[in-house]
């Protein structure tokens, strides 16, 4: 397997905003996979990977070679260590985050459906597997475990008394967990939009207002926070500061890419724009606190990685077990359960011995 990636730590939201494909745009590049190269292409708000199962110079890229030097490029053993890393939440911004599970769950899925998956199926559903033991043996998940945590608390460090916030895109997976948060956090007033009339049973407790009206609430609102998946500029600073009438300390909070919020908005009077790169600082002294559980979480992916390795040394060699004694073939299965470092070493011995 081989993975291309771009994310937090090599690319500002200017440069990620380019590849943070929607999903028709998705759709159209899996279509281009489907039979030819196995391929599985993961968009999140803080990083694009397209993993792919031929070489890299046999696969035509979503990217030009120009653009595909702005990534990191893992391969073989590397691509797979990475992608365990990443479902057990460690190569997170904010580290053992709950949303990537489910965002690389929901994008593994999106591409098996469209046939463009073949060949990847055992390596994603076995890291599916190992983030979801981590997170069911350590505290990785514990305290601010997401940036819709973090977003909040940005809110409820404002002034004291209860807060209006206008939430845009509640009804997305970050900003059903936005709605939670401030539902469940007291002294918060919310007003959430959507395209759609009606509202989830999740946001009990919250005012729905109709997305095209969205600006109409902004005089009013304390805070502001957009978290859609649309490509277009959701909130633009010249409407809001005709919106504006009353003077006060107004927090504008954008968990999107691209940006839904423009960047100008932070340049009016009053106003505070906190991209999702601003809150790096907050989950770095999130991350310090975790030391004991991301030990635990790569001692588990250590062991998640062995195992699916030796369960794909037994699937290749299938042909060659069939062949053996059936005494040594037992004793080589007890061993992969026992020790699949061993056995994973012992296949090759076996199989240098055939040859």
């Amino acid at each position: 397997m081989y993975c291309l990636s771009i994310d937090h730590t090599l690319a500002g939201v200017a440069v990620r905003r380019r590849f943070a494909y929607s999903k028709a745009e998705r759709t159209a590049i899996e279509k281009r996979f489907c039979g030819r190269v196995g391929c599985v292409l993961l968009v999140t708000c803080n990083r694009t990977e397209f993993y792919f199962n031929r070489p890299r110079e046999e696969t035509p890229l979503p990217f030009g070679e120009r653009d595909a030097a702005l990534f990191r490029f893992y391969e073989g053993l590397a691509a797979e260590e990475h992608l365990f890393r990443l479902a057990a939440g460690l190569e997170s911004m904010l580290v053992g985050e709950d949303e990537i599970l489910g965002q690389i769950r929901n994008c593994y899925e999106e591409s098996r459906l469209a046939g463009a998956a073949e060949g990847l199926h055992e390596v994603f559903q076995a890291a599916l597997a190992c983030g979801k033991r981590v997170r069911s043996e350590t505290a990785i998940s514990s305290a601010a475990c997401s940036i819709a945590t973090l977003a909040v608390n940005e809110v409820l460090r404002m002034k004291r008394g209860e807060k209006n916030v206008l939430l845009v895109g509640a009804t997305g997976n970050i900003g059903g967990s936005v709605l939670k948060n401030l539902l469940s956090s007291g002294d918060v007033r919310v007003t959430a939009t959507s395209r759609s009339h009606g509202f989830c049973s999740e946001a009990e407790g919250a005012v729905s207002a109709d997305y095209a009206d969205r600006y109409d609430y902004i005089n009013d609102a304390d805070a502001v926070i957009s978290c859609t998946a649309s490509p277009h500029t959701v909130f633009e600073a010249e409407k809001i500061s005709r919106r504006i009438k009353q003077e006060k300390e107004r927090l504008f909070i954008d968990l999107s890419v691209p940006p839904d919020i423009d960047f100008a908005v932070g340049r009016l009077g009053g106003c505070r724009l906190v991209g999702i790169d601003d809150l790096r600082e907050a989950a770095e002294e999130n991350n310090r606190k975790k030391c004991a559980a991301v030990k635990g979480a790569e001692r588990i992916v250590a062991e998640c990685l062995l195992s699916f390795r030796a369960h794909e040394a037994a699937r290749r060699n299938a042909a060659f077990f069939s062949g053996i004694p059936e005494s040594e073939r037992k004793a080589l299965f007890l061993l992969k359960k026992e020790s699949p470092e061993l056995f994973i070493d012992r296949c090759a011995r076996l199989r240098e011995r055939e040859i």
